[in-house]
């Protein structure tokens, strides 16, 4: 015998006998099981409180709340089935049970007739199982749209104009497209743009993605309104959410209440955690070398004193000084910056150089200020801050700010 689940998740209809491998006492009367729901023929909706009754046997049961229900102990053979209930009346039709078996129908009454239909068990994936219960047409485009927009030689900020009604495409800095969901209009002033999801990885820059993204690289593009996208993304999604899934990468973001709060880069997309002792310890030896390097050509202009509000004299012309200047800084910064991106790439990812030079920039600036200020607690904490905030808030930087590769 076949066996078939009790209650499917999908149920379109049904008359259905499914073989259930149930014990088969010794000497027992040959009877069976009826089980079902309850419908309404019109809507779809569950019915509950309807009774249901085998009347020749006197056995009767009640809908639960999602309109279903079990008789057991039903004779085999032919019996009438009997559903009543006050607002659709009462309505019989015979059935035919099967010893050791049970049958699983849906029933779906209307205030003039029954209708009892076969029942279809249907698997349907998350994606699909959105697309039926979602209640309004999804802003999707598929692989066929994408491929056909390729043979006409779009972009893909063309594409998204075309093919999406629920988003619109604005001017937005610096020339580049932005792309704003129309349930989060801003009027005349500037573009609100939606959040880019690129195979689980939020985009920092989706302006450069929608000029010069293949689009044969793309499998499927989906934006999400405003709601759903809260929902799903909590305050990231507060504009809308643009989801892209490529041919190469992940075909689905878990669209779970557990799934993280996207901030610079969901890490769960990535093959191998963060090396954070590496890039500490190479952002570290790094950054020593410039300030090293720096303090030493500082010198020949440069001398720390009491005297003056920040205890620093220099011996050379202003454009001499300010040159000076900048290399302590840029030094140190660049060369912090480039050792932690290099230590924390990865086959997907790696760090946002400009931020992580500006987070960097600050740090080197506050333990010089510290370090030439005068007294020994300042020089103390502006050793410290050069030789362990600097590469400390560079690595944290580079983990924070990412890039797609």
């Amino acid at each position: 015998m076949t066996l078939c689940p009790r209650w499917p998740s999908s149920l379109a209809v049904v008359l259905l006998t499914c073989g259930i491998a149930l014990p088969r006492p010794a000497a027992a009367q040959s009877v069976g099981t009826l089980s079902g729901r309850v419908v309404d023929s019109r809507t779809g909706q569950p019915i509950p409180d309807v009774e249901v009754a085998v009347p020749s046997i006197g056995v009767r049961g009640l809908t639960d709340r999602d309109g279903f229900f079990v008789l057991l102990g039903i004779p085999a053979g032919g019996q009438d089935l009997v559903f009543d209930h006050l607002a659709y009346g009462r309505h019989t039709r015979q059935v035919s049970v099967e010893a050791d078996d049970e049958l699983v129908l849906e029933a779906r009454l209307s205030q003039r007739a029954i209708e009892l239909v076969p029942l279809v068990v249907e698997a349907l994936s998350d994606l699909e199982r959105r697309r039926v219960t979602s209640g309004f047409a999804m802003n999707e485009v598929l692989r066929e749209e994408v491929e056909s927009a390729q043979r006409k030689g779009q972009t893909l900020s063309e594409l998204l104009r075309d093919r999406l009604p629920g988003a619109l495409l604005r001017p937005g800095q610096a020339g580049s497209a932005c792309l704003e969901s129309r349930g989060f209009r801003s009027g005349g002033g500037s573009c609100r743009g939606v959040t880019v999801i690129l195979d689980g990885v939020q985009i920092a820059a989706p302006g450069f993605l929608y000029a010069t993204m293949p689009l044969d690289q793309i499998e499927r593009i989906e934006l999400l309104s405003v709601g759903e996208a809260g929902a799903r993304y909590g305050s990231a999604g507060g504009r809308g959410v643009l989801i892209i899934e490529t041919r190469q990468g992940p075909r689905s973001v878990a669209p779970t209440s557990e799934r993280k709060k996207i901030s610079g880069l969901d890490w769960s997309a990535e093959t191998e955690p963060y090396k954070w002792g590496r890039v500490f310890a190479s952002s570290w030896v790094a950054t020593t070398i410039g300030i090293g390097t720096s303090l030493l050509v500082a010198r020949q202009c440069l001398s720390v004193t009491r005297a003056g509000s920040l205890g620093l004299r220099t011996q050379c012309n202003g454009g001499v000084t300010a040159g000076l200047g900048f290399l302590s800084l840029s030094l140190p910064t660049a060369g912090g910056t480039f050792a932690a991106q290099w230590a924390g790439r990865t086959d997907r990812s790696e760090g946002q150089l400009t931020v992580s030079a500006v987070a960097t920039t600050l740090m080197v600036t506050s333990g010089y200020l510290l370090l030439i200020h005068g007294g020994d607690v300042s020089e103390t904490a502006g050793v410290i801050v050069l030789s362990i905030g600097v590469p400390a808030v560079t690595t944290l930087a580079d983990r924070a700010f990412r890039f797609l590769r």
